[in-house]
């Protein structure tokens, strides 16, 4: 039920909900509030129209850039003609953004198409092979918001509703592709199993276990903030699995060289790094790192970057992402490397 004993519910207000005709003394019937969505008993209550709660914003975290995604507003004890006669008005949601997020909505109402505008990589404009910023290197970043209010008003058939006229926010980051899509690991790349034993990242199968660590008082990446994550050096890592849950394979005209072939990613892929001079690790893309910083290696020892190096092919490279759980985390060929999302995740 998503109504309470003698709650007030108005008659009126529905009506601006479903119609926005704002007059509260228009005519107005359950019948003609329902539409066509009658219920199976062909009944109509004031709680088929009411909520109790508006949830949270969900969504993929990451967004590539020159591509769309949908983001979802959640309900809790939504009757069973809220969705249909009031969640899909548009008149009843607004959707905003904050940061430098250069996205478009369309099709707005309790879910909304979310597209991310091109990012360009050109420096100064001369065309030349060097004047181009690394692919990762503009990430956009910020939130999206909605806020469901009735007809744009504050007293709504719904106000009870807790977070009624209240943004609800989404974190996300617009992936700057360099023109290409996003991965992570290049064919060819050894897997570490908890077995011991290897398997090229391209002939992982969904269930494998990969051996992995567990990082004290890592925030999951279910939650927005997971790359505010910070662990203190020294700290005793302790080993565990993590299982393959998903794997796609695609193209990426650039990735990363580290230390000479010890680990070749792309660049919109977090790893665990230490930064020059700090005392913590920290989630970082590879543009981000500077030489001097550290890696965590198979073992859990710091191992320094003595040389980042960004290769580019017009053919482009084949690259595998994979995506693990319990932990969000697993060693790629040398170092300590993050999912690249979740619900949140991109693939």
């Amino acid at each position: 039920m998503a109504t309470t004993a003698k709650q007030n519910l108005s008659l009126g207000k529905l009506r601006r909900a479903i119609d926005g005709n704002n007059s509260y003394t228009a005519a107005m019937s359950m019948s003609k509030a329902s539409g066509s969505a009658l219920t199976s008993s062909g009944s109509v209550k004031m709680s088929d129209f009411s909520i109790s709660a508006v949830g949270s914003l969900t969504g993929f975290v990451y967004l590539w850039e020159s591509t769309a995604e949908n983001y979802t507003l959640g309900f809790t004890n939504a009757g069973g003609l809220f969705l249909n006669r009031i969640g899909s008005r548009t008149e009843n949601f607004s959707w905003t953004k904050t940061g430098n997020l250069n996205v478009a909505f369309s099709s707005a109402d309790y879910q909304a198409t979310v597209t991310a505008a091109a990012i360009s990589n050109a420096n100064t404009g001369t065309g030349a092979d060097d004047d181009f910023f690394a692919a990762g290197s503009k990430n956009q970043s910020g939130s999206l918001q909605v806020k469901f209010t009735e007809d744009g008003q504050s007293d709504g058939y719904n106000d009870h509703a807790t977070n009624y006229n209240t943004n609800r926010t989404k974190a996300i980051v617009v992936v700057d592709a360099y023109g290409g899509s996003p991965s992570c690991l290049l064919e060819g790349t050894d897997i570490q199993l908890i077995d011991g034993s290897y398997k090229k990242v391209e002939d992982l199968e969904v269930g494998d276990w990969l051996r992995t660590i567990d990082l004290p008082g890592a925030i999951d990446e279910d939650y927005d903030n997971w790359r505010q994550s910070r662990f203190e050096e020294g700290f005793e890592p302790t080993f565990h699995s993590a299982s393959v849950q998903d794997i796609n394979f695609d193209f990426s005209q650039t990735y990363w060289d580290i230390n000479n072939g010890l680990e070749k990613i792309t660049g919109e892929h977090e790893m665990l790094y230490k930064p020059v001079g700090e005392n913590f690790w920290m989630w970082q893309l590879v543009p981000g790192m500077k030489v001097g910083g550290q890696l965590m290696g198979k073992d859990g020892s710091s191992i320094e970057i003595t040389s980042l190096e960004q290769v580019h092919s017009e053919d482009g490279f084949e690259v595998v992402q994979i995506d693990v759980e319990p932990l969000d985390f697993y060693f790629g060929n040398t170092f300590l490397v993050h999912n690249k999302g979740s619900n949140d995740d991109p693939f």
